[in-house]
């Protein structure tokens, strides 16, 4: 739960004074009065997050699993820390399907028919396009049992293989896989039944001419090997168990903002979720980074709805958290003023004429107690509001 020893409407230290636009989140927080707090109409009361449930959260919570039991790409190969996705939907369940590359919605539907769950990651050599740069793609899809994620492995790769003809590839170590390389596309697909599972590996080489097809396939051989040793850690949930998994934990979901109907990208349901914080990385674009940064602080739950809030170790904790997710973004980001009567918090408007500007919001750093949290605005009155609205979702006591 939140640390009800933090306080809720002020904390009784000397201000210190805040030097430069932006604030400084090593400065002692001043005494701050909420009922001074602009929040507009953005919620200050943690919600109730049952309500959100649907009949596909069971899967969604189980995906959360999936991904937490996963290795990130950087573990397999450190040359791949970026991923550019801004906001991916790493969960995969029968309304969020994977991406699998030369397979359509509706053949992965039809292909895959009866999985129970499942997860996704991917990254990059390089932020920059995909054009120029090698990238690797993993995915994990649950079944019933092996023999149905057998036919399910056979089924998938037969379909692409007969979508984009390519030269089959032999995955050392893994003799059962299925693999080709499409020297059109510059694209090695492998495919492999690991008990219940059906494990993809895609490797995009666009960058070399020609490819070394052979080096190729021993970064899938340790992708592959990297998946079965985490996947070690996973225990599959009863099926029949999936619509009764928490849904929120130590109430930290409750405590973000909720997605608005604008924001949010699925609007078919709630894509917020609380996660630990290795499955928390497959959502991030700089993961090798951040999990540096979410070791040092000891960051054990995150939050995502339309804020984020991460849970550390202790205030100090929280503080450099900050400056470490401000200094990752700075290249894009000019400091703008804290919020009215929020000093401290660190504010970000987006450089002007800088390439990629989506991955630059406007947004807000601010921490209480131990947790740190993130809000984006389209505006400078939206996102002020937000982290006040966030602010007060923290200090908030029933």
């Amino acid at each position: 739960m939140i640390s009800r020893n933090a306080v809720a409407i002020a904390v009784a230290v000397a201000l210190m004074a805040v030097s430069g636009c932006g604030g400084d989140p090593g400065v002692d927080p001043a005494v701050i009065d909420v009922s001074k707090l602009d929040s507009g109409n953005y919620p200050a009361v943690p919600r109730d997050v049952e309500k959100s449930r649907t009949p596909q959260t069971g899967a969604a919570l189980e995906g959360v699993r999936i991904s937490n039991a996963m290795a990130l790409t950087f573990e397999i190969d450190g040359r791949y820390p970026y991923q550019r996705l801004l906001s991916p939907e790493r969960r995969i369940t029968e309304s969020t399907l994977p991406e699998i590359y030369n397979l359509s919605s509706e053949e992965i539907r039809e292909l895959a028919a009866g999985f129970v769950a499942g997860a996704d990651t991917s990254a990059e050599r390089r932020k920059i396009s995909p054009l120029i740069s090698s990238s690797v793609a993993m995915t994990a899809l649950r079944f019933p049992d092996a023999a149905q994620a057998e036919a399910a492995t056979r089924r998938l790769a037969e379909r692409q293989a007969m979508n984009l003809a390519g030269e089959a590839v032999q995955i050392p170590g893994f003799p059962q896989s299925r693999a080709k390389w499409s020297d059109s596309k510059k694209y090695l697909d492998a495919w492999l039944t690991h008990n219940a599972m059906v494990l993809y590996v895609h490797i995009g080489d666009p960058a070399n001419e020609p490819s070394d097809i052979t080096a190729l396939a021993e970064l899938a051989k340790r992708a592959f090997t990297g998946q079965i040793d985490r996947l070690a850690g996973y225990t599959a949930t009863p099926a029949e168990q999936l619509g009764s998994l928490p849904l929120d934990t130590d109430g930290l979901l409750s405590r973000t903002l909720p997605w608005d109907g604008q924001q949010q990208r699925n609007k078919a349901w709630d894509q917020s979720a609380v996660m630990p914080p290795q499955a928390a990385l497959h959502f991030d674009t700089a993961p090798a980074l951040t999990k540096a940064a979410f070791d040092d602080a000891g960051v054990d739950l995150v939050a995502y709805s339309q804020s984020r809030v991460y849970r550390t170790r202790d205030s100090a904790s929280a503080t450099r958290l900050i400056s470490a997710l401000t200094d990752q973004r700075a290249e894009g980001w000019d400091p703008m003023d804290s919020p009215p009567n929020l000093p401290g918090v660190q504010c970000f408007t987006t450089k002007p004429k800088i390439s990629n500007s989506d991955r630059y919001p406007p947004t807000c750093f601010l921490a209480y107690d131990r947790f740190a949290a993130q809000v984006t605005g389209k505006n400078a009155q939206e996102l002020y509001q937000m982290a006040a609205a966030q602010y007060k979702l923290l200090a908030y006591k029933p």
